[in-house]
């Protein structure tokens, strides 16, 4: 009987020991853009993480772009993206853990061409990426 409690507790350390290497770590996700059009010049976009993550900021814009951020919470910012906007990298997102990229969203909003011709949002996707 001792040399079962033994073998459980050594399974229950090896345990313990293996999840506390698994601590977060903080980082930027990238945020990639996916667009059917190539003279987009405005996003309006969502970010968010959810309950257990923190966003701790939105930057480096894309080149040529101009970035305006309104921080609403610990978990959500919300921004608009401004200039020649393309497929490819828009922005990176500070986050409180990159080992959990799925914690964290960005929705696009709303677009515009850079002639102000309002877009349908719905075409538009985003990926986060380490």
């Amino acid at each position: 009987m001792t040399s079962r409690w033994i073998a459980v507790l050594g399974v229950s350390l090896a345990v313990l020991t293996g999840s506390c290497s698994e601590a977060p770590t903080a980082g930027d996700l990238i945020v990639n853009l996916t667009t059917p059009n190539s003279d987009d010049g405005a996003i309006m976009f969502n970010a968010t993480a959810t309950a257990s993550q923190t966003i701790t900021g939105v930057l480096s814009p894309c080149n040529n772009c101009k970035l305006f951020l309104v921080k609403v919470s610990d978990t959500q910012y919300k921004g608009v993206l401004t200039g020649t906007i393309a497929a490819g990298t828009l922005f990176r997102v500070g986050v409180s853990d990159t080992k959990s990229p799925t914690d964290y969203s960005v929705q696009i909003l709303a677009v515009s061409s850079r002639t102000l011709v309002l877009r349908n949002a719905g075409a538009y996707s985003v990926t986060l990426t380490k």
